[in-house]
């Protein structure tokens, strides 16, 4: 009887712990453009930070365009985003050095406080199976 019990309470640990109810938040995949005084912004990075917590989902924006499919995408619900610069390396780095690739490098494009570290920025994700479009249009 002992052994049985062991072997049941196996089966039921392995249906349940491995294909039980997920915690994991509904996404969706969400894309859209980016402009900072009305052109596309080049070499930066979003962040969709859910609130009030939970898991953040982040993109790269590049020529003035991001998509964030990672993991099924941002989870549902409002966000603060972020837009951050980050240094544009060049589109082919095959058999360069790293000194190379460091000179064909372009900076950061200096994005505004209120739309990184000190964001203003919004954005609610609904739920769908299609792609959720979100924008942003930055001024200085």
């Amino acid at each position: 009887m002992p052994g049985r019990r062991l072997i049941l309470c196996g089966i039921l640990l392995l249906t349940v712990g491995c294909g039980g109810v997920s915690d994991a938040p509904d996404r969706r995949v969400v894309k859209g453009s980016v402009t900072l005084n009305g052109e596309p912004l080049e070499g930066a990075v979003i962040r969709f930070l859910p609130q009030p917590a939970g898991p953040v989902a982040a993109g790269k924006i590049i020529n003035g365009m991001y998509e964030i499919s990672n993991k099924g995408g941002v989870p549902l619900g409002k966000h603060r985003v972020e837009i951050k610069g980050t240094p544009i390396l060049p589109a082919d780095t095959e058999g360069k050095s790293l000194g190379e690739i460091d000179a064909a490098t372009k900076p950061a494009i200096p994005v505004p406080e209120k739309f990184n570290s000190k964001s203003e920025l919004e954005a609610t994700v609904e739920s769908g199976s299609e792609p959720f479009f979100v924008d942003f249009e930055l001024k200085d």
